[in-house]
């Protein structure tokens, strides 16, 4: 499970990105995010009802009554076009970002594994510090 401290940031650009491809309300929001998310992440709803409410606020997107549904008006939220714009810049910030940590984590500072290896394990020796190993 991913935690949500890491996921915080990546809130707005997950619900853009669901609105940049439709208009939608909050439950099916919800359930969209753990869909496309293989259930690793589950998005509160005080969380994404925290996020809409930013995102409206900054102009990003908008909202409107939809059709009732058992006696209640469901609020639809619509992406503008400060909050199309406002997503390409968070992606091309995320392609960086992703680069830059890359960097930092496995597989990418360590030797591929050995040939034939059912699963990647690596010694114990390759996470002590540099410094640590004389």
């Amino acid at each position: 499970m991913i935690s949500s401290d890491i996921l915080r940031g990546y809130n707005d650009i997950i619900v853009l990105g669901l609105l940049i491809q439709q208009d939608s309300y909050g439950y099916n929001l919800m359930q969209e995010i753990a869909v496309r998310s293989g259930h690793t992440y589950q998005m509160k709803e005080t969380t994404l009802y925290s996020v809409l409410t930013r995102l409206e606020k900054n102009g990003l997107v908008t909202s409107y009554s939809g059709n009732e549904t058992m006696g209640r008006k469901r609020t639809y939220f619509h992406i503008t076009p400060e909050g199309t714009a406002y997503y390409q810049e968070k992606c091309a910030e995320w392609m960086e970002t992703k680069q830059l940590i890359d960097r930092f984590t496995l597989p990418n500072l360590l030797p591929p594994p050995t040939h034939g290896a059912s699963s990647v394990e690596y010694p114990a020796e390759v996470f002590r510090r540099a410094d640590e190993k004389h």
